[in-house]
């Protein structure tokens, strides 16, 4: 006798024609903006079928079904606890589009990532990435346009805390997308100079190197107008401009040299006279004299500083002279007559 199945029962039955209503519908459900068809499945769950997707949601009793009109409250972004406040549902496809600083679709095409899906985590500021490949200015114009690199967040110099929305800057940059490169020094130029950039720079006329300028706010590294002004970094890398008790220039009046020194500044000048070996000869002067760097000339009037007077050694952690035998003072000037003689 041939074994018969066994027969299944009438909620068994009904499940599995659910099952074939699933499968059948998520291969010819209609495109339409609203809910074109709803089955049930087997208690407590439901399914309605849209944008061919079927979606399964669960029921209040065993005969309710939700309608299509009920898509909204259904679906929306409730698993994304509606944006958190910082984006707008898109219920066409249940998901959120953040705010700008959230990850909005223009962050996230910069990004090439999505910080979140419930827009709950922050985006940091950008700027022009320090170390990815750079892209040749345009040739066709020098419109002041061309800025070699990508924007990047925290220009690729720091980690974004996604809570605060802050970069945290790896060591030796700062600035809020991590753009700016730090001043040596503790405590920028160790607490003698003034931290500025290359574009700041070249409208000092104390920053080295000193050049001769046509007037006090412009110098030989920088032409008003010129495209060399609009250089990728030239807001971006920071150098010292040191301190000095005396005016520092190649003018009259002026001293090539500052009284400290040094890329961090931490370097003090010793106490400066002209050299008592060669009274023929005044090595103070830097009237027609090159400033170190080559770029500029001392007018009349100006001045260079010999530290020690050229006969003493400097101590430039204190500026203070060693002076050779035969000499003293603080600067080393005066000449001792007798251990000369002898």
């Amino acid at each position: 006798i041939e074994e018969q199945e066994p027969r299944k029962s009438k909620d068994e039955r009904k499940f599995t024609q659910s099952r074939l209503l699933f499968f059948q519908s998520f291969f010819n459900c209609p495109w339409s903006n609203r809910c074109m068809m709803t089955f049930k499945v087997k208690p407590p769950m439901a399914l309605f079928c849209t944008f061919f997707m079927c979606v399964l949601y669960p029921t209040y009793g065993n005969d309710q079904v939700f309608s299509s009109t009920d898509k909204v409250s259904i679906l929306g972004c409730k698993l994304y606890n509606n944006c958190n406040g910082h984006g707008k549902c898109k219920y066409n496809y249940n998901e959120c589009e953040c705010q700008e600083g959230y990850g909005s679709p223009r962050e996230i095409a910069m990004l090439g990532f999505r910080p979140s899906y419930d827009c709950s985590k922050k985006v940091c500021q950008f700027g022009y990435a320090w170390g990815d490949q750079p892209q040749p200015n345009s040739t066709a114009s020098l419109s002041h346009t061309d800025k070699a690199h990508e924007q990047k967040e925290c220009s690729d110099m720091g980690i974004c805390d996604r809570e605060e929305g802050l970069c945290e800057c790896f060591v030796g940059y700062r600035g809020s997308s991590c753009n700016k490169r730090a001043c040596p020094g503790k405590g920028d130029c160790s607490g003698h100079g003034k931290c500025v950039s290359m574009a700041v720079q070249t409208r000092m006329p104390d920053a080295l190197p000193l050049t001769n300028a046509n007037n006090k706010t412009s110098s030989g590294y920088y032409e008003p107008g010129g495209h060399q002004g609009s250089t990728w970094d030239s807001d971006r890398l920071f150098g010292c401009v040191c301190d000095s008790s005396w005016p520092v220039g190649l003018g009259a009046g002026e001293t090539q040299q500052p009284e400290w020194f040094g890329a961090d500044c931490s370097l003090k000048r010793c106490p400066t006279g002209n050299n008592p070996g060669t009274n023929s000869i005044d090595e103070t002067d830097g009237f027609g004299k090159t400033a170190e760097g080559g770029n500029g000339v001392g007018k009349a009037g100006n001045k260079i500083h010999v530290d020690c007077s050229g006969k003493g050694r400097c101590d430039f952690k204190s500026g203070t002279c060693q002076c050779f035998a035969g000499y003293y003072g603080e600067n080393c000037g005066i000449v001792d007559a007798k251990s000369i003689g002898t």
